[in-house]
């Protein structure tokens, strides 16, 4: 391929310089502007053959840059990039028509090998925005174990090829189900769902995918009886037959379904090209209250109780097996006890609130104890390993915690610097011992 001009839109000056080495050593001419006003003007005087944009600039939303470029070149492949994967970012970039959408701290090959797939392929992946659904269903959350969720329901929206979701029982496969078909281009359409695990009548699935219109939802798709897969199976074999748009749910690991015989091959594969995992609750107990305030301003247009520290603090200790479905439950419970007062530690059930091992801790404390010690618990209760070092513990969660604090400061280690009043060099040395900088970033 010869060497094509590509502009890069960072203000993060180390980032900015990183991606403009990669893109040298990928073959092209990189141009690097430090605001979206920047990068617009530069797109008036030269014309570039892709664009990298950060969403976070100084001056306005990269989102906001997408938009002002799709007017005038609808063609232009656009690589977004966030430290900050949201879902509404993710939905919205894809709309605009962003081709691909990776996520901080980047992997600098990774980044590379996308920019020459975007530059193949030339044209954006997403189409026209789809048609506004009247109450879009939408995920709570902002944990990091999430922004892969947000980029695969996002691609997803662009398309219409089948996806898998995946996850434990309760985490939210379903309402990820939703999500895509609210955003997707069949959001007018009928959402259909069929219980798979319950399914008796052999004829259910050649009527269901009859109807070729709107989302058909797969739940428990790996439960399918054996004939119920041959019959799907067969259907999905001649893509030229109309069909709807086929998701797929599971709570067991389809790859192991399928060596165990209960699942087709064909049938995992014809799904998985895009798999959608759905983390566990005990992943993500920082969005816990988020999701506990969503919880409790639906309540059919009842006001919503405040929740008290320690209440907060055990339900972010608790391990949560039933995962966001059972906080939905616990937090009904707590409601009908507490009758329109504050949520008090003992308005949760007895197993719910003994998880606080300390009520009069902060919230934070409370997560943070009960995190560190479901870790510990792990790293060190293989008997048949000799337990790590303790400075080898010590730099793990270093590593977690600066990768966390680079995220609030989207992926910029002199904003960090700065605002935790650190030395710049000291940061960045910290950074590349853990793993989290390349020497050319620096």
């Amino acid at each position: 391929m010869r060497p094509q001009s590509i502009l890069l839109i960072e203000d993060e000056h180390a980032l900015g310089t990183a991606l403009s080495f990669a893109v040298r050593r990928a073959g092209h001419l990189p141009t690097l502007a430090a605001s979206g006003s920047a990068g617009l003007d530069a797109m008036k005087k030269e014309r570039f053959a892709a664009l990298v944009l950060d969403i976070g600039l100084p001056d306005m939303s990269g989102l906001q840059v997408l938009e002002k470029v799709r007017k005038y070149d609808p063609g232009l492949p656009v690589l977004v990039i966030t430290a900050h994967a949201t879902l509404d970012h993710a939905i919205t970039a894809q709309k605009l028509g962003a081709t691909e959408y990776l996520t901080k701290p980047l992997d600098l090959r990774q980044f590379e090998n996308t920019l020459t797939a975007l530059l193949a392929q030339g044209v954006p992946l997403a189409g026209a925005a789809p048609p506004a659904a009247a109450k879009a269903a939408t995920l709570i959350g902002a944990a990091p174990c999430l922004q892969e969720v947000f980029v695969g329901i996002a691609r997803s929206c662009a398309g219409h090829m089948p996806a898998l979701i995946t996850g434990p029982t309760g985490s939210g496969k379903s309402l990820a189900a939703s999500v895509i078909h609210a955003h997707g281009q069949r959001a007018a359409q009928t959402l259909r769902s069929l219980e798979c695990l319950t399914l008796t009548d052999a004829a259910a699935i050649p009527l269901a995918l009859a109807d070729a219109k709107g989302t058909l939802v797969l739940e428990e798709f790996s439960q399918l009886p054996a004939a119920a897969q041959s019959q799907l199976a067969a259907c999905l074999a001649d893509p030229a037959v109309p069909r709807p748009r086929l998701l797929a749910t599971t709570s067991v690991d389809p790859r192991e379904a399928v060596t165990q015989g209960t699942l087709r091959a064909e049938l995992f594969y014809a799904f998985s090209a895009l798999t959608i995992p759905m983390p566990p609750l005990r992943e993500r107990t920082g969005d816990i209250p988020a999701l506990s305030a969503y919880f409790l301003a639906s309540r059919d247009g009842k006001g919503s109780p405040p929740i008290t520290p320690p209440a907060l603090a055990a339900l972010q200790a608790y391990a949560w097996p039933g995962n966001v479905r059972e906080l939905r439950h616990v937090l009904e419970y707590a409601t009908a006890v507490c009758r329109g007062g504050p949520l008090f530690l003992s308005h949760l059930p007895p197993h719910v609130a003994s998880a606080a091992q300390d009520p009069s801790q902060p919230v934070m404390a409370g997560e943070l104890d009960a995190a560190l010690g479901r870790w510990l618990d792990a790293r060190l209760g293989l008997q048949s390993e000799e337990p790590p070092a303790y400075d080898a513990l010590l730099d793990q969660i270093e590593a977690a915690m600066l990768h966390h604090l680079l995220g609030r400061y989207d992926n910029k280690p002199t904003h960090l610097a700065n605002s935790l009043r650190m030395n710049r060099a000291t940061l960045r040395q910290k950074l590349r011992r853990v793993g989290l900088q390349r020497d050319e970033e620096g």
